[in-house]
């Protein structure tokens, strides 16, 4: 299992300091994927200006995802 974190890039910034852990990449990335939705329809003023960043603690990779 790995540890992801979850941040925000754009209009507002926010890290993440704890992250969370998933057994596979994929569920790290369906997280972050309704993370954004969520963010999107609860604050429209993020969309397209804001990003959700998905991190693991071993890698330099990372997803960014619109909202």
């Amino acid at each position: 299992m790995a540890r992801f974190f979850f941040g925000l890039c754009g209009t507002e910034n926010v890290n993440d300091p704890g992250g969370l852990v998933f057994e596979h990449e994929i569920d790290a990335f369906r997280a972050a994927q309704r993370l954004a939705e969520e963010l999107a329809s609860s604050r429209p003023h993020l969309r397209e200006n804001t990003w959700v960043v998905v991190s693991r603690d071993d890698s330099t990779s990372a997803y960014y995802l619109s909202l």
